[in-house]
Formats: structure tokens, sequence, C-alpha cells
């Protein structure tokens, strides 16, 4: 059985994991060489893509800052709790589905780093997906009074 100390622990290697995705966001527009195919977009479809790029990236840093240092807020057993794993638990899901089902992944360089790359990047979003998911569990016998270990 899942025990609420090694889902805190989860939770918050959950939120270092995102925080350091958000760090290595920094190198994928060299990584796919965004610079070019970019350029030759209307300015308005530029805009669009970094304004997309900009939210995305402030979802993983404010999933990974409450996860890290508000882990408490996620598994305190309130709806909230369970709104808020249930959403990330959906947001990363949806994630892996994308990689595999919607992106056209031949125009990635096969590189060693890329190919390395996404597999440590499917395996962090498997690994939130998993995590959230338990925490949503958790806050739903907490909400419904199910009894835990």
């Amino acid at each position: 059985m899942i025990t609420h100390e090694l889902i805190r622990t989860a939770v918050i290697l959950a939120g270092v994991g995102q925080l350091i995705l958000v760090v290595a966001s920094a190198v994928i527009p060299r990584c796919l060489d965004w610079k070019g195919p970019l350029g030759t977009l209307p300015k308005l479809m530029r805009q669009l893509f970094w304004t997309y790029a900009g939210y995305i990236l402030g979802m993983h840093l404010f999933f990974g800052v409450i996860s890290t240092f508000g882990t408490g807020l996620l598994l305190d057993g309130t709806r909230q709790a369970a709104i808020l794993c249930a959403l990330m638990m959906t947001w990363w899901a949806v994630r892996i589905g994308l990689q595999f089902f919607c992106f056209d992944r031949k125009g990635i360089p096969q590189t060693r780093f890329n190919v390395m790359a996404e597999v440590l990047l499917v395996c962090l979003f498997l690994f939130l997906a998993i995590t959230y998911g338990y925490a949503l569990w958790h806050n739903v016998g907490q909400v419904c009074n199910l009894p835990t270990t």
C-alpha cells in the first residue's frame, strides 16, 4: 500500500522534476531548430506560438513550485486539492498522448542527445501523471471518508 509519506515524497520529486523541466526548456528551441521554421511564419503566428509556449512554461513552473513548496496543499484531502491534482494528472496524461499520437517526431534530429532527452521526458511525464493520479486518489479518499492506511 502507498503511504502518505511516499505520496508526499513523490509529489516533491514531481515538483523538482517540473522545475528542472522549466530550466531545461531553454535548450529546446535550439535542439529542435525553431529559429528557421518560425522565422518564415507571419509575425502574428510567431507571437501566438511564443504566447502559447509561455503559457505552457508558466503552468510547468506553477506545478513545480506548488508541488515542491506547497506539497501539503496538494495532499490536504480537500476538494480543491483533489481538483488541482486531477488537473495536473490530466495535463501530463494528455501530454503523453500528444507525444505518441499527435506529434510528427520525424522532424526531430536523431542525435544521441535528442533520443536520450525524449526518453527521459517521456519517463518524467509518466512519473508525473502517475504521481498526481495517486495524489488525486489520496484526496478523493479523504473527501469521501474512505479508509486509508
